[in-house]
């Protein structure tokens, strides 16, 4: 055990039985240790993992899936098929999800900043207080979506307004596209 605490102060001169570290380089051993010891435990609390963070998923099919609070950080989902998931909390920062299909799907609190959206469905998903980088203007379909109180920049809510699929009503919470992005009629 001492060998343990002390390695990062191994001396060459160790001889006998003698201990090959001081008591000062002991305790720095063990508060190293003990700090490692408590990260371990915090990310075994929390799940120990992250999810599908840089994953490789795309073409894949998670419709009808339970993802909640789930880590999609950096993951290529390109093409994706994510339709009708429940994906409320969902982490998609600086992802991949062009072209993928999240019609239907609770995105309730969702963050997708920085993500690629270029040409990915939204049609019919409830997307309240999600948080959305300037990339949100790519996006393929935003027909029947609820957008209530997202994060969108006042530029690219504007934007969205003046598309012609800014249009219909949520069917999960009855709320109008335009009403939920504040359009001018």
């Amino acid at each position: 055990m001492l060998a343990l605490l002390c390695l990062s102060a191994l001396k060459e001169e160790a001889t006998g039985l003698r201990p090959v570290c001081s008591r000062v380089e002991a305790l720095r051993g063990l508060a190293a240790w003990s700090s490692m010891a408590v990260t371990s435990r915090a990310m075994a609390v929390s799940g120990g993992g992250k999810d599908y963070a840089g994953a490789t998923i795309a073409g894949e099919d998670f419709s009808n899936g339970q993802y909640a609070n789930k880590d999609f950080s950096g993951v290529d989902a390109a093409g994706t098929n994510f339709k009708n998931s429940k994906l409320r909390g969902a982490r998609f920062f600086k992802a991949d999800v062009a072209g993928a299909d999240f019609s239907g799907s609770d995105l309730t609190a969702a963050s997708f900043e920085g993500a690629n959206l270029d040409g990915t469905k939204l049609t019919g998903s409830v997307c309240e207080g999600s948080a959305f980088s300037q990339t949100l203007e790519t996006v393929g379909d935003i027909s029947q979506v609820d957008f209530t109180d997202a994060v969108i920049r006042q530029d690219i809510n504007r934007r969205l307004c003046e598309r012609s699929d800014a249009k219909g009503v949520n069917p999960t919470t009855g709320v109008s596209t335009r009403d939920s992005l504040f359009c001018p009629d």
